[in-house]
């Protein structure tokens, strides 16, 4: 393998549509699920995991009624917290699949 050197890295993509994005995000989600699904063989291990996850997949803005008054920044926060939530769903399920064969 080649070193980590600037130069032989891809041009940082600048402009994608959503179609792009979705596709990256969703080939990103389904390696790091299958990662975490195959390296987490210990129960107690993947238990921890998925509780990290879990936990990640929940906003905290400190307001009772999170709809009644938009917070800046709210979107990503929600957006990151679904893509927790979705990896954490991922992993087990695959787990689950796993332990069938």
């Amino acid at each position: 393998m080649s070193n980590d050197n600037a130069a032989d890295r891809p041009n940082p993509v600048t402009q994608m549509n959503e179609e792009e994005v979705e596709g990256r995000l969703s080939a990103h989600r389904y390696i790091l699920s299958h990662l975490l699904a195959k390296l987490s063989i210990d129960p107690e291990e993947r238990k921890v995991l998925v509780d990290w996850l879990e936990e990640r997949a929940a906003v905290n803005d400190g307001e009772e009624d999170p709809g009644a008054v938009i917070v800046q920044g709210y979107a990503e926060q929600q957006a990151r917290a679904d893509e927790f939530r979705i990896i954490s769903e991922d992993v087990r399920r695959l787990v689950k699949m796993d332990g069938k064969r």
